[in-house]
């Protein structure tokens, strides 16, 4: 891996050892973000794209005839490409259960694991050595909410302050 990098960049003033140490390293990157996201096999592959799929080959344990009937229906192609995948999934779920549940049960790690890393960066970001006695739950979950401050209504409750 590292070999290739410097032939290809010629990089070739870099000692043994600290090439050694490189190599190391981004090897256990490379075990790191296998750990975090194992490969993807092939019978999970109608969750990325459930439009372009061989269901004859894919298929055990689900509920084929679901996924034939989403994956033909038209309005849901759309849907699938304006909306984020769980997004997407989310919405499939009062007519096709079985196979969304499936689904989002597989893609929900992934944005749970987002949000703790979110949330702990944020943390660390309002509560450093200058604030460490600051209350951060109000700052925290303000900073972590998806829904937008209504700035009109705020500043309009708000009184005003008078001159003397």
């Amino acid at each position: 891996m590292l070999t290739a990098f410097q032939k290809e960049n010629n990089i070739s003033f870099m000692s043994h050892d600290i090439s050694a140490l490189i190599q190391e390293h981004l090897q256990g990157l490379e075990t790191n973000l296998k750990e975090y996201f194992p490969p993807i096999n092939s019978n999970k592959e109608w969750i990325r794209n459930p439009f372009s799929i061989n269901i004859e080959t894919t298929f055990s344990d689900l509920n084929v005839e679901s996924l034939i009937e989403l994956s033909c229906d038209t309005a849901l192609k759309d849907i699938y490409k304006e909306r984020p995948l769980i997004d997407f999934w989310l919405s499939c779920r009062k007519e096709y259960p079985v196979v969304a549940e499936q689904a989002i049960k597989f893609l929900m790690p992934f944005v749970t694991t987002y949000k703790c890393e979110a949330g702990f960066s944020t943390l660390v970001f309002l509560k450093n050595k200058y604030r460490n006695r600051l209350e951060v739950e109000p700052d925290l979950r303000i900073k972590l909410t998806s829904f937008p401050a209504n700035l009109e209504f705020l500043v309009k409750n708000k009184q005003h302050h008078t001159s003397h």
